[in-house]
């Protein structure tokens, strides 16, 4: 299954939104109403969300931030009940004091409700709700406002499912 990846170039420097995107506490704020971040782990790097889509669907996934790479990279594991994991990954891409953003969902494995949900028109939506999360990084982070953010358009292998 391709991945779904949004991306973004935004005019704040790549070492701030790494610095941003490494406490997972900041991604409370990011999310608007499709993505709530319910609980952290002791650590502070894992975290309960809940996924709210069309149609009063609700999907609750455990995080768990597994590489940091400093001004490139925050990346982690996606897990939905039992059957479904996924790798997530924000890559940052330094272009002088501007950065580009991509936000990537790989799933590794996948049990059959989701992969429903995927096909029924979840891919769509989950990269229309990734944009959303990217358009709002940086108002969140307090740099710049949405109107000075640039769609970057990010090729994916395989369009189709």
């Amino acid at each position: 299954m391709a991945p779904v990846t949004s991306g973004l170039l935004m005019d704040i420097p790549a070492e701030t939104v790494y610095g941003f995107l490494s406490q997972l506490p900041n991604h409370q704020s990011m999310g608007g109403r499709r993505f709530r971040l319910k609980a952290f782990a002791d650590d502070r790097l894992g975290a309960r969300i809940v996924i709210r889509g069309p149609l009063g669907i609700r999907r609750t996934v455990e995080t768990t931030i597994t590489c940091l790479h400093p001004s490139r990279s925050v990346g982690g594991t996606a897990a939905i009940g039992r059957r479904t994991l996924a790798h997530v990954h924000w890559t940052i891409d330094a272009a002088g004091e501007r950065s580009r953003v991509a936000l990537t969902a790989t799933v590794l494995h996948i049990g059959a409700l989701d992969r429903l949900l995927l096909a029924a028109g979840g891919r769509r939506w989950l990269a229309r709700s990734f944009h959303r999360v990217l358009t709002l990084l940086p108002v969140t982070i307090g740099a710049v406002t949405p109107e000075r953010t640039v769609p970057v358009i990010v090729p994916n292998a395989d369009q189709a499912d």
